[in-house]
């Protein structure tokens, strides 16, 4: 039996949607240190399990290297100010790959888990926040996998609005 295009779309549609919206444990943890106890750097320079290890990690399997010992990104709430040193760009608007940004102590729109709308605060801790954007909503809310969100040095995937988006590799949108 052939399904009509329309009706097509609107099953790939929420296919994709339902993609998105994947729990953490789903997606999956592939970051390579994530039962690390040592407290060390990981070889961009960052201490691994933390915000800024994870996201150069990301970063790095994209092709695109963050180095902090030579480029000084520093902790995540230096991070905005390290692309403008760098010319990278920076933008209100998520895509894929870019990297989602809190200054210190900066609060955003966050969605509870399975929800459309936003339904709660999401608020970067004293050193900022950084996570890796893995998709985007037409809202203009984004999935973001991240490292030590909650302080216990462990993933997580969330949906939210970051204040600001670091468009570290890929091309802000037009």
């Amino acid at each position: 039996m052939r399904l009509p295009s329309r009706l097509m779309l609107v099953l790939t549609t929420l296919l994709a949607l339902l993609a998105l919206s994947t729990p953490a444990q789903a997606a999956g943890d592939d970051y390579p240190w994530r039962t690390d106890t040592t407290q060390s750097a990981d070889p961009w320079g960052f201490t691994k399990r933390q915000c800024v290890s994870f996201v150069a990690w990301r970063l790095a399997q994209r092709g695109k290297t963050v180095n902090n010992a030579t480029q000084q990104w520093g902790h995540a709430a230096s991070w905005d100010d390290a692309s403008r040193r760098l010319r990278v760009g920076i933008g209100a608007r998520p895509v894929v790959g870019a990297v989602a940004h809190w200054n210190a102590w900066e609060a955003s729109t966050f969605y509870g888990a399975g929800s459309t709308l936003p339904n709660g605060v999401m608020r970067a801790g004293g050193y900022g926040h950084v996570g890796y954007v893995q998709g985007v909503h037409s809202d203009g809310s984004a999935v973001v996998s991240q490292y030590n969100m909650s302080g216990n040095r462990a993933y997580s995937l969330v949906r939210v609005k970051a204040p600001r988006y670091l468009y570290v590799g890929v091309s802000g949108p037009r």
